[in-house]
């Protein structure tokens, strides 16, 4: 009889634990749906930044892309640090926005998605994007950081600048 009770009790515990497995495994990577849904949330910001909708959805992206395993944001430091210390009132909501482009370059451009540079010019090019709308909205909502990317980004050297931050 303990025989019995003691291999149900050990064939329910695998059985748990297999599921618990197999729902953690699912759990690490992303579905199609998500990506696409993660790199449309991504454009929807650099037009409508202060849309509630849009900004739950990249809130829930961001908690989601930190646990799944087949997609990692590709940060530069060079540029990511620039961000990190700007004393900014949208400074989250940029910081948010290069780590939410980052990865849609990746879902966008699966060949190249290992390219730091590529990447993160892609990243500091939303993040133009999403602050030139922030200023449509609220002109007064300047930042000196952002001014000159964008005055490097006209002058056709925002690229050579994000390059030699991303060596």
């Amino acid at each position: 009889m303990r025989f019995k009770t003691a291999a149900w009790i050990c064939l329910t515990a695998c059985l748990v634990c297999g599921i618990v497995a197999e729902r953690a495994f699912a759990q690490e990577t992303s579905t199609p749906e998500e990506r696409a849904k993660w790199a449309v949330t991504t454009h929807q910001l650099e037009v409508s930044p202060f849309d509630e909708s849009a900004n739950k959805d990249a809130d829930a992206a961001i908690q989601r892309i930190a646990e799944v395993r087949d997609l990692r944001v590709f940060l530069c430091m060079g540029v990511y640090s620039q961000f990190k210390a700007l004393n900014y009132t949208y400074q989250q909501n940029i910081l948010r926005q290069y780590m939410l482009a980052s990865a849609a370059f990746q879902i966008e451009n699966p060949n190249g998605a290992d390219n730091l540079p590529a990447c993160s010019l892609y990243a500091v090019e939303s993040i133009l994007k999403f602050y030139q709308a922030i200023l449509a909205q609220k002109p007064d909502a300047k930042s000196q950081l952002l001014d000159d990317l964008l005055k490097k980004q006209k002058a056709g050297k925002l690229e050579s600048t994000i390059n030699k931050q991303c060596k």
